[in-house]
């Protein structure tokens, strides 16, 4: 008798552990915004849309078959682009962020896209990276606002909550970059200090490659992790994001990150950087990077 009580209570135990850890599917992917004026290459939107949006779908179908949180953090994303792919993915997606410009609708988004019939939005903020973050405003000689778009979410099935943030770091000033992620840095800080010791995960497109300036700024931090760093296997064979629109790979600037390092919230499972070329046509200049992570 006492040891099947001890049986029961091992298995209860057991249970509440694995109930407790949360997959999650992670996505960063800059889409490139809607150019009037296009590259050697580059495909209108309309031509790019299906293939964007069918790309997320199946990546994320296939994490929530399996059980898994899905969030996206796309990057350069224009207002009549949000529309197309908060419509395509279906009416249990929302989104939180803004135009960069004008904290509306001018400008690019970097939004946060997450499942309402998943998880809650308890906490959003969207910064600029700059000295003066409350308002639209640029930052150390930028060539462009860059913002931190930052969501505290709350999985509805276990009441586990979690943090997401999502930038685009300057693709013209090395310092804007740097100062600019020690800002997104100090903005996750504070909403941790607000909502409590929570996991982090952030998506972004640093134009900066690893070991380059902004990366080896939040390295230097110890604050989080960046995927390819962690114990989790890489599937495929891409290892380059930053394409063009051509079949070569040029650059590695788009990451996942996940943390706080020190206090052992995540494991890393896996990551995959996908292919931009889906039946001929580059659905844009950058491949995005999966992430599949759990939350302890």
């Amino acid at each position: 008798m006492r040891v099947g009580a001890i049986s029961a209570c091992f298995l209860a135990t057991a249970n509440v552990a694995m109930a407790a850890a949360l997959p999650q599917r992670i996505v960063s992917f800059n889409i490139r915004y809607d150019a009037s004026d296009r590259q050697d290459g580059e495909k209108p939107w309309s031509d790019r849309s299906t293939g964007v949006i069918d790309q997320l779908k199946t990546v994320i179908n296939i994490a929530v078959t399996d059980g898994a949180v899905p969030i996206i953090g796309l990057q350069e994303v224009l207002d009549n682009q949000l529309a197309d792919i908060q419509g395509g993915l279906g009416v249990e997606w929302n989104h939180f962020g803004f135009g960069r410009d004008d904290g509306s609708k001018e400008g690019e988004y970097n939004p946060i896209l997450f499942r309402t019939d998943i998880v809650k939005l308890v906490h959003s903020e969207q910064k600029w990276l700059s000295p003066t973050p409350d308002e639209p405003s640029f930052g150390w000689d930028a060539g462009s606002r860059r913002v931190s778009v930052i969501a505290v979410f709350e999985h509805l099935a276990t009441g586990k909550r979690f943090i997401h943030a999502n930038t685009h770091l300057d693709n013209a000033s090395g310092q804007a970059r740097s100062e600019g992620i020690k800002v997104v840095v100090a903005r996750i800080q504070a909403v941790q200090q607000q909502y409590g010791p929570l996991g982090v995960t952030l998506t972004g497109d640093f134009n900066s490659e690893a070991g380059g300036d902004a990366y080896a700024a939040l390295e230097a931090t110890g604050y989080l992790t960046e995927v390819s760093k962690s114990e989790a296997k890489l599937v495929g064979t891409n290892q380059l994001t930053y394409t063009g629109f051509s079949g070569a790979g040029i650059s590695k600037i788009d990451f996942v990150w996940f943390g706080p390092s020190s206090e052992n919230l995540y494991s890393a499972q896996q990551y995959e950087i996908l292919n931009n070329d889906i039946g001929g046509t580059f659905i844009s200049d950058h491949r995005p990077v999966v992430a599949d992570v759990t939350l302890l």
